[in-house]
């Protein structure tokens, strides 16, 4: 099995003009941006639930989206005016 650390492979990379992977000592500011308003304890109390639960989650939001479907339109609410 060939395995290289990820220095040699950006080593090897940068000749050829590849673009090199992003580092954890370079942070990506897109990421940070939305990392700011992701609410990280909802994202926690997902993650213990069951895999049961988390269909039943799905099942209960698609439900809930059906219901509000019917009175969604794709119509211009001004054009009656």
């Amino acid at each position: 099995m060939n395995t290289h650390s990820l220095d040699e492979l950006r080593e090897q990379a940068t000749p050829y003009g590849a673009a090199l992977l992003p580092t954890a000592d370079a942070p990506d500011p897109v990421l940070e941006a939305f990392k700011r308003d992701i609410d990280f304890s909802l994202v926690e109390k997902n993650l213990r639930l069951t895999t049961d639960e988390r269909a039943q989650q799905l099942v209960n939001a698609t439900r809930f989206i059906a219901k509000f479907r019917p009175l969604v339109t794709d119509e211009d609410p001004t054009a009656s005016l």
